[in-house]
């Protein structure tokens, strides 16, 4: 039996401070599936993200960042920071499984999240709430 001497949780105290310093980003996407009843019957919540055009990423949140509804300022450690959250949905007509969520621009994907993944059946909703935190 092979036990890895280090595992994702061990590496995800740090996920914040490493993401910011290295990419000058951090970003945590959370989904909610709900049926057509709008039960909850699924929720995924990762920060292992990918992404794929920052400088596009960036343009898009500096235009984001100027809505006082989609952008809250904190304060870690004596740093400033920007808190942009965005938000999607989609409901589905056919029975399909989900493991990607991302986010595009002109049909050119900027950032995804790729999980584990989970079955939707037709009329499920999916719902989309991107959180993403840089320096202010």
């Amino acid at each position: 039996m092979f036990i890895p001497p280090l595992s994702f949780a061990q590496i995800a105290d740090d996920a914040f401070e490493t993401s910011i310093e290295e990419s000058q980003i951090y970003i945590i996407v959370q989904i909610q599936l709900r049926d057509s009843n709008q039960s909850l019957v699924g929720y995924i919540e990762t920060d292992r993200i990918t992404v794929v055009n920052f400088e596009e990423l960036s343009l898009i949140l500096d235009d984001m960042s100027t809505n006082p509804e989609n952008t809250k300022i904190m304060i870690i450690n004596d740093k400033k920071y920007e808190v942009i959250t965005g938000m999607g949905n989609a409901e589905y007509i056919s029975d399909d499984t989900v493991s990607l969520s991302g986010i595009t621009n002109d049909g050119e994907t900027l950032v995804y999240a790729n999980y584990g993944g989970f079955p939707i059946r037709a009329g499920d909703l999916v719902y989309t709430v991107w959180t993403m935190v840089r320096p202010a």
